[in-house]
């Protein structure tokens, strides 16, 4: 089953935000929220949480599960809405997130989405700026939250995606929270897109292995939505076959090409429609997104020996 709508999905976890920027909010005793989402989802999480039964209070952790400006962005909204809870993150995104030039670009990056959807002007009505994005606790492989009533947060550490992305993993839910690292599904759910190895093939090839070896029954994207049963057992390891085709189509275009960004445009021509995955992303850093993931290939393959 896929999961577009938020919503509950069973007890103790809920799918708030929007389809294309999903945020999960996991409850025992306490709860957790897991990604940082976008800004203009903020109107969104404001009526969705206004309808859920839970203590505000109780909410105890915004979880960032990689620093990229679409998964952070509408953390300094929660927290001032939630002052009480911990901002937990790897110990690279803390890094990265300290920095005033990485801050300054995830609001730019927030704003001209918010300009790009033309969204309504009521958004004005919440204080929706990132002025800083402070990390409360570095979380690290084999930490554990526990959130009671048998409800824990195993984090893992999945570098390829970013140096530091996260995942989540839920016992007793056997919820996965992947973030990028898996590949959601395309609209015929025929194959998966390619968000792809933007630090290193390797080591993202790796944590998606890993992932795919978990025992699932609810896989919980950061993007489009949620896969639960036989589809959210197959989705990972279809996500494998798909970044090993999309490996050796950019490895073939470049040794016809013996060009990087030739490579670059011809793999855009290609995967028009399937690359535009998201309408907040404009051509300009769609372009860039996949120019990242074509050096990273052709540096795993050896074809070049530096970043261009």
């Amino acid at each position: 089953m896929w999961i577009k709508s938020p919503g509950k999905i069973v007890n103790g976890l809920d799918f708030l935000g929007a389809y294309e920027v999903c945020v999960y909010l996991l409850r025992g005793k306490e709860a957790m929220l897991l990604g940082g989402g976008m800004s203009w989802i903020a109107p969104s999480l404001e009526d969705q949480l206004s309808k859920i039964d839970f203590d505000p209070a109780s909410l105890k952790y915004l979880v960032i599960l990689h620093s990229h400006f679409d998964h952070c962005g509408a953390v300094p909204y929660l927290k001032r809405k939630f002052p009480q809870a911990q901002v937990l993150a790897s110990e690279y995104a803390s890094s990265v997130l300290s920095k005033e030039k990485a801050v300054g670009f995830i609001s730019a990056a927030n704003q001209k989405a918010l300009d790009k959807l033309d969204l309504d002007k009521g958004y004005e009505r919440l204080d929706l700026k990132i002025d800083a994005i402070q990390v409360d606790r570095v979380v690290r492989e084999g930490d554990i939250v526990d959130l009671g009533n048998g409800i824990e947060a195993r984090f893992m550490e999945t570098p390829g995606h970013t140096k530091g992305s996260i995942a989540v993993y839920t016992p007793k839910l056997k919820a996965l929270f992947p973030s990028d690292v898996g590949p959601p599904p395309s609209e015929d759910a025929s194959e998966v897109y390619y968000l792809g190895p933007q630090y290193d093939f390797y080591l993202y090839m790796q944590s998606l292995q890993r992932l795919a070896n978990c025992e699932i029954e609810i896989c919980a994207f950061e993007h489009r939505g949620v896969l639960t049963g036989n589809n959210a057992r197959a989705v990972l390891h279809d996500g494998l076959r798909a970044t090993e085709k999309l490996r050796d189509r950019i490895i073939e275009i470049y040794q016809q090409t013996h060009n990087l960004d030739d490579t670059v445009r011809r793999l855009s021509h290609e995967t028009v429609g399937k690359a535009e995955l998201f309408s907040f992303i404009d051509e300009e850093l769609g372009t860039a997104v996949l120019k990242t993931v074509v050096q990273n290939v052709l540096r795993y393959a050896n074809l070049i020996s530096e970043m261009k």
